[in-house]
């Protein structure tokens, strides 16, 4: 099974790092600098490192309008020019994202840190995986809200809830042994280090230019538009013809939420040790399960 690390990057309070192997938190750590990560990942040696920053400036490839019209959909002119392809390919969607701007007096100084921390893991070994190339033994951009996002189908539903939202989209993923008390920051951490582990098994994609850097997600596909989610209290109001079939609770259209036919899958995967019932079913969605052999 795929063991990543997973880092949730801020200048001021420091690195936060979770240690994840198929699916378990086997440690959480706080308050690192970009030497702690280069040591850790020589120490254990990961399959990855994902780390929820941009590895370098942009290029600000959307100034030019024959870049921006290659684009599926490109955006309007004179719009997102200082946005990299990958941040504008989830803006479009509705998942809100940061700019990194091809200036660097224009950068956010938490970027900085990221750039240090992809700095460090390449020292250790990993280079930043640009779309193209190994995966494995690679230092891998993600953004965990946009992870969230695609896991979950939906929107944050707002600030009052991201806490418990995020742990939700987490423990529906399959994800264990985060503490009860774990910050924002830890579970950013984790959901980094749930890409990575989706990425490297196949389950996962990206979006963005090789030539600026790419934005690692944990489902095969992102969907067209996302809306927000339902706040907690308004659950119960809603009606829908069906439920995703992944046994999240969450209302759908077809069969799935985007990327909850891997969660269900992988679920199965991981219980047919256990009995017949998972090879049964399985078998009823004709789903291969030869890799379990």
């Amino acid at each position: 099974m795929p063991r990543a690390i997973g880092v949730d990057v801020s200048l001021g309070r420091g690195l936060d790092a979770v240690v994840m192997e198929g699916g378990v938190v086997k440690e959480a750590m706080s308050r690192l600098g970009p030497t702690h990560i280069e040591r850790l990942l020589g120490e254990l040696r990961p399959d990855a490192v994902a780390i929820d920053a941009p590895p370098r400036p942009g290029l600000g490839l959307l100034r030019d309008p024959a870049e921006a019209m290659r684009l599926p959909v490109p955006p309007r002119p004179g719009t997102h020019l200082a946005r990299r392809v990958a941040e504008y390919e989830l803006s479009r969607r509705g998942i809100g994202s940061h700019q990194t701007h091809f200036e660097e007096s224009h950068l956010f100084s938490w970027m900085t840190a990221g750039f240090d921390t992809f700095a460090a893991a390449e020292r250790a070994g990993y280079r930043t995986y640009f779309g193209s190339g190994k995966r494995h033994q690679a230092a891998l951009e993600v953004f965990p809200y946009a992870s969230y996002v695609a896991m979950r189908g939906c929107l944050s539903p707002g600030r009052r809830w991201r806490l418990a939202w995020r742990r939700t989209a987490l423990e529906e993923a399959g994800v264990t042994g985060l503490a009860e008390d774990a910050s924002i920051d830890t579970l950013d951490a984790a959901c980094a280090a749930l890409t990575a582990e989706r990425f490297l098994d196949g389950n996962g994609s990206f979006v963005g230019d090789a030539r600026e850097g790419v934005i690692v997600l944990p489902v095969i596909e992102l969907a067209d538009r996302y809306r927000r989610c339902p706040s907690p209290g308004n659950l119960a109001e809603m009606t829908s013809p069906r439920q995703c079939e992944c046994g999240c609770g969450s209302p759908v259209r077809r069969r799935f939420l985007p990327g909850h036919d891997a969660i269900l899958k992988s679920r199965l995967l991981r219980d047919l040790r256990a009995g017949g019932a998972a090879r049964r079913e399985l078998e009823r969605r004709g789903w291969d399960h030869r890799e379990e052999g």
